[in-house]
């Protein structure tokens, strides 16, 4: 839950927080969530049909659960708008290059660290609390995504950047992309995310990784202590509940006569 201390400053002390990735656009579902206690919440843009109206819905109903949007892309008005509803910090999808960090962070400080304008929206209490909004607008968590060949090839460029406060790994994306087979048996697989983990710690960023819900094996997740993970979907979860169900109904009707 919010505190004094900052969110990027409590997932550095972090290990392994759980929080769901959202992608239903009903803030019900959100709401449903945050009474179940997740560590925060993820909102993803990228992938679904969230736009910012509805993620600032998403907030409310949330509130005072941390939220993380994951927005569609690297576009300067978009990280703007995405931080005037008051999200407690961003995952940066697309990102390949160290320029492509420079900007995420420009775009997300406000001047002189960056090049953010600053408007009267939910995150300044809708101006009413501006100064402090100016003043604590540099505490929104930065993450890009590590997802691309390009992105792994220039690996230790792009995390050499000033001003970002972590990464998020793509697992499925990014072994799409190197050719490798996305499973945690797999040596090679293995290898990159160690790689990954090893320099964003080494210069002391967030980690995070995605880890579905039908998952039963996450040991080698949870032993690499990643800060925290993307641990599942709402809609992933909505399916195996009703798979679920809906098997062990139909194995109880073989029975009957």
């Amino acid at each position: 839950m919010p505190s004094n201390e900052t969110f990027s400053a409590m997932l550095r002390k972090s290990r392994c927080l759980l929080a769901p990735l959202v992608s239903i656009r009903d803030s019900s579902v959100s709401e449903m969530l945050s009474f179940l206690s997740p560590d925060f919440l993820i909102v993803d843009m990228e992938h679904s049909s969230i736009d910012v109206p509805e993620l600032q819905n998403i907030l409310m109903a949330a509130k005072p659960m941390h939220v993380v949007a994951r927005i569609r892309g690297l576009e300067k008005n978009e990280v703007k708008k995405v931080l005037d509803t008051g999200v407690s910090g961003i995952i940066v999808p697309g990102i390949e290059t160290p320029q492509d960090v420079k900007d995420a962070v420009a775009f997300s400080r406000i001047p002189p660290a960056g090049v953010r304008g600053v408007g009267p929206g939910r995150a300044s209490k809708y101006g009413y609390g501006f100064k402090d909004y100016v003043m604590d607008s540099g505490n929104s968590a930065v993450m890009i995504q590590i997802e691309t060949k390009k992105a792994y090839d220039s690996l230790d460029e792009i995390l050499d950047v000033p001003g970002i406060d972590g990464c998020f790994i793509g697992p499925v994306d990014l072994s799409t992309a190197l050719q490798i087979e996305f499973s945690w048996n797999n040596s090679t697989f293995v290898e990159a995310i160690d790689r990954i983990v090893a320099a964003a710690r080494k210069r002391n960023l967030i980690t995070g990784i995605y880890s579905p819900l039908a998952n039963r094996a996450p040991e080698p997740i949870l032993s690499r202590g990643f800060n925290y993970l993307m641990y599942g979907a709402d809609r992933e979860a909505i399916q195996l509940k009703y798979l679920e169900s809906l098997q062990f109904i139909r194995e109880k009707l073989k029975a009957i006569p």
